[in-house]
């Protein structure tokens, strides 16, 4: 029995060490190369404290247009602050402050490293970020502006909340992450 189970572990052993023919040689005339796994797919992008998909907190407008494929597409520009889109990006506005791309303001369902979204409740929130910092809301009467900040506290994921509800969701670098208004 011990020399079946022996022969068998050999047998194994030599299978995975043999090695595949180089790529276009085949073991018969015909055969083509042997075909590489598929890479494993890229998970969707989702806002965190660094940006978004391609586009990076800090790049400059013309840096983020190469990232994104695509010309921005301004609401109205102002040089000093401007809030853009990018046809390729749907779901978010940018922030761009004297030519750099500061915060990114995401549309309900836009998917954030968070895992929470518009209509999440503010318990929710609380449960899965405890630390989170609470502040009362600058405009809503008992809504609040939550903030989850960066390890080195440069940027942050801001949500706000009225009614024990999220209403907005929006990411970037402070300060521009912490207004509550946008520009233009």
């Amino acid at each position: 029995m011990r020399h079946i189970l022996l022969l068998a572990a050999l047998a194994l052993l030599s299978a995975c060490t043999e090695r595949a023919p180089a790529p276009g040689k085949g073991t018969d005339a015909g055969s083509a190369s042997i075909p590489t796994p598929r890479a494993a797919a890229e998970a969707p992008p989702r806002l965190s404290d660094a940006g978004f998909g391609p586009i990076r907190f800090g790049m400059t407008l013309p840096q983020a247009e190469a990232a994104a494929g695509k010309a921005s597409l301004p609401q109205s520009f102002d040089p000093a602050c401007s809030m853009v889109r990018f046809a390729t990006l749907p779901g978010l506005r940018f922030m761009v402050e004297s030519g750099t791309v500061t915060r990114a303001d995401a549309d309900p369902g836009t998917p954030n490293v968070l895992g929470l979204a518009v209509g999440d409740t503010l318990a929710q929130l609380r449960a899965r970020y405890p630390d989170a910092q609470l502040a009362p809301h600058k405009y809503v009467e008992n809504g609040h502006t939550i903030s989850v900040p960066s390890a080195d506290g440069s940027a942050a994921i801001v949500l706000e909340e009225e009614g024990g509800k999220l209403t907005r969701i929006r990411a970037g670098r402070q300060p521009a992450v912490g207004y509550v208004e946008t520009c233009g």
